[in-house]
Formats: C-alpha cells, sequence, structure tokens
C-alpha cells in the first residue's frame, strides 16, 4: 500500500502499535483465567475488571487535555512502560501462586491509568503521522488489517496456553510486548508540532467539553456506543468465561469464539479498505446489530458453527465501525482539539462499562447467564432502532471530511 511504501514515520507506529497490540489481543483471557483459577466467578472478575475501568474514566478528561497541551509521544511512551511494568508484576504474582482479587485489582488500575492516558495521545498522533485524506483511511484500515490478523490466532493459541501452563504466561507476555512498543515508538520522529497557546487547564478542558457537546451527531453517536460497549462488556467481559465454562469447553471454546470474531476483524478491515462507506451515520447505526444477534445465539443454545459465524459478523462490523469513524473523526475534528474530543468519546463511551462489571454478575445468578445475554441484544436492538431516528446521523456522510466544519 502507497501509505507504508513512502512513509517511514507510518511504518514505525504501525509497527509500535502492533507490537503492543500482540499482547493486548491475549491479555484478557489470561486475567480472566487468572481471576477462575483464584477461585473467583463472574461478581470477582467484574469487580477486576470494574476498578480499571472507573480509574480509566476518571483519568482519560485530564489525559485529553495533556494530549493536547504537551507533546504526545513521551506521554506515549511512558504509558507504555508503565503498563509494561504492571503486567511483569501481575505476571509474577500468577505465576508464583501469590495472587490474590485484590492484587490483580490494584495492578489493572494502575494499567487502566497509563492506558487513559496513552489512547487520546497515540490517537491524536496519528495526523502527525499521515496528512489528511484518503491516506488516513487507508492508513488506519492497515493498521487494522495487521492487529486483526493477531486476533484470528492469538485468543485460541491463548486458551491452549493457558490450558497446558497458566494465565501468568499470557499476561508475561503481554509485559514484554509493551516493553517493545516503547522502544519502537523512542525511535519515531515527527514534525514540529505547532505550539498552542497556554491556558487554564479548566478553560481547556471545558472548550473540550464544548467542542463535543455542539455536534449533536457525535454525542449522539458516542451515547450508542456507551450502551454497546456495556453489553459487550457484561456479555463477553464478564459472562464470556462463564458461559465458556457451564455451557461449552472453558477456555478452548472462548479462544474460539475470540479467534472466529478476529476473523471477522480482519475481514472487515479489508472492507474498509476497499469499499470505504460513504453514508458514516447509517454505517454506525448498522454495525451494532450482529453484536446483538452474537448474545441471541448465546442465549439461544446455538451450536459452535452458529456461534462462530455470528462472531465472524461482530467482529466486521466492528472494526469497520472503528476505522471509518476514527478516520472521520481524525479529518473533521480540528487538530489542536482532537485528543480532548477523543478522550471525552472514551470518557462517556466507558462510562456504562464499570456498572455492567457491577451488575453483570449477580444478576446472572439470579435470572441465569442466557437471560443477561438476551437482554443484552434488547438493549442494543433498541438503542440503535433510536439513533437511526436522528437525523443529524442520518445525514452524516463521508463527504462532509473534505471541509473543517463549525463546532455548531
Amino acid at each position: 500500500m502507497e501509505v507504508v511504501r513512502v512513509n517511514g514515520r507510518y511504518r514505525r507506529y504501525a509497527l509500535a502499535r502492533f507490537s503492543s497490540t500482540l499482547g493486548t489481543t491475549v491479555a484478557p483471557l489470561g486475567l480472566a483465567f487468572a481471576v477462575v483459577e483464584l477461585g473467583g466467578g463472574a461478581t470477582a472478575l467484574g469487580l477486576v475488571l470494574m476498578g480499571g475501568l472507573l480509574v480509566f474514566i476518571a483519568v482519560t478528561p485530564v489525559a485529553g487535555v495533556a494530549a493536547d497541551r504537551l507533546p504526545r509521544l513521551p506521554i506515549i511512551v511512558v504509558c507504555q512502560i508503565v503498563c509494561g511494568a504492571s503486567q511483569a508484576v501481575a505476571a509474577v504474582l500468577v505465576l508464583t501462586g501469590t495472587a490474590s482479587v485484590w492484587s490483580l485489582v490494584g495492578l489493572e488500575m494502575v494499567t487502566a491509568a497509563a492506558g487513559a492516558f496513552f489512547q487520546p495521545a497515540v490517537k491524536g498522533l496519528v495526523p502527525q503521522v499521515v496528512p489528511p485524506g484518503p491516506m488516513l483511511v487507508q492508513a488506519n484500515a492497515i493498521l487494522q488489517i495487521a492487529n486483526n490478523g493477531v486476533a484470528v490466532i492469538g485468543p485460541g493459541v491463548a486458551g491452549v496456553v493457558i490450558a497446558a501452563t497458566s494465565p501468568g504466561v499470557i499476561l508475561a507476555f503481554d509485559a514484554v510486548t509493551f516493553i517493545l512498543s516503547a522502544a519502537v515508538f523512542v525511535t519515531l520522529r515527527l514534525p514540529a508540532a505547532v505550539q498552542q497557546e497556554r491556558r487554564r487547564f479548566i478553560s481547556d478542558l471545558m472548550e473540550g467539553w464544548s467542542a463535543f457537546r455542539n455536534r449533536r451527531w457525535l454525542w449522539v453517536l458516542t451515547v450508542l456506543s456507551a450502551m454497546t460497549s456495556a453489553c459487550w462488556a457484561a456479555g463477553m467481559g464478564v459472562l464470556g468465561p462463564i458461559f465458556a465454562t457451564q455451557y461449552l469447553d472453558g477456555a478452548v471454546s472462548l479462544g474460539l469464539m475470540s479467534s472466529a470474531i478476529g476473523v471477522g476483524l480482519a475481514c472487515g478491515s479489508i472492507t474498509s479498505l476497499l469499499f470505504p462507506p460513504a453514508r458514516v451515520g447509517l454505517m454506525m447505526c448498522i454495525t451494532p446489530i450482529p453484536e446483538a444477534l452474537l448474545f441471541i445465539s448465546m442465549a439461544s443454545d446455538a451450536p459452535m458453527p452458529v456461534l462462530a459465524g455470528a462472531a465472524i459478523l461482530t467482529g466486521a462490523a466492528g472494526t469497520i465501525q472503528l476505522i471509518n469513524w476514527m478516520s472521520y473523526l481524525q479529518e473533521t475534528i480540528p487538530q489542536e482539539q482532537l485528543s480532548r474530543i477523543m478522550a471525552t468519546t472514551a470518557t462517556i463511551g466507558t462510562l456504562l462499562v464499570p456498572v455492567a462489571y457491577a451488575v453483570a454478575g449477580p444478576l446472572a445468578d439470579v435470572i441465569g447467564v442466557r437471560a443477561v445475554l438476551a437482554g443484552c441484544a434488547v438493549i442494543i436492538l433498541g438503542g440503535t432502532i433510536a439513533v437511526f431516528c436522528v437525523r443529524d446521523v442520518r445525514q452524516l456522510s463521508a463527504h462532509t471530511t473534505r471541509r473543517r466544519p463549525s463546532l455548531a
């Protein structure tokens, strides 16, 4: 692809992102089954995940302002090192049999805090590496293709490794990939950024909030993202390992489902590269539907081939949404506001996830795992229909990225 051939900065950026993705793709399985080995069920796993998300939500608005005010690259490097150190400690505790649910909660909170600073910085860095236009969509798509190639094989291999050894091995691998990513990011050389006028922190924070709030299409779609993210957290993050243990073959089956999602991610990446959607708003309303179909399949005792097929569709739709939405924002939002907008969408988009982590396990104990999965499907479908009724969303088209609209 042209962007890979002519842009050396992008090649280094993509390599660094790919390195950390090698570990983060499989790390959730390692964490989940580390909790299960400690005797924890859905409630304990929800507690571990919820602790990290609460920190992420609290820190992300501050991180967005920091990424717009400070050089983004040093923030990224430090965050990768912190994540690597945190995962290394978790791996040692699990491998030595000295881990506890509370120690994993604490380490997950450290990793989440670093991740909160990493995400708006690394997403805001892309327009500094790749010029606006079709090449930006291409850059995001190629990055996803490479990363999703790992998602096809990684979870299945991780399930076998966990079954044969220990979840700590997966956590140790994640730590190594974070450090390698930091080492590559250090070699990245960026053009000098335009210096923005320094103002009070609160003023910058409020400006970012106003830029978000005044775009109706942006906050409506972010609310939809919050709903679908919460359902995914409940359905796959908390109840996925429990569902696989009760109704399938445990870690191996969950790994196969995750790999099927990875196949879909790869297919969706290629589709976005070849056929970028013109109607971005319509795309954002359609792509959550396969997630609902996956949960319906899980709730209805569907066989593994059906689950795999639904997982492939879910992965494809998710990556089509991610690539084109990210590219749309990177071209539409002014560079000096981009990290704050990314941070705001990330904060609101994950606001309901801690609630899902806290509620999914106890609710499943009362009404059953499959009933909760069915409820998640209903929420997703209802939210999608409601958002599609908003005219600003329906009219959102890719051609609007050729100009920079006003905040109104």
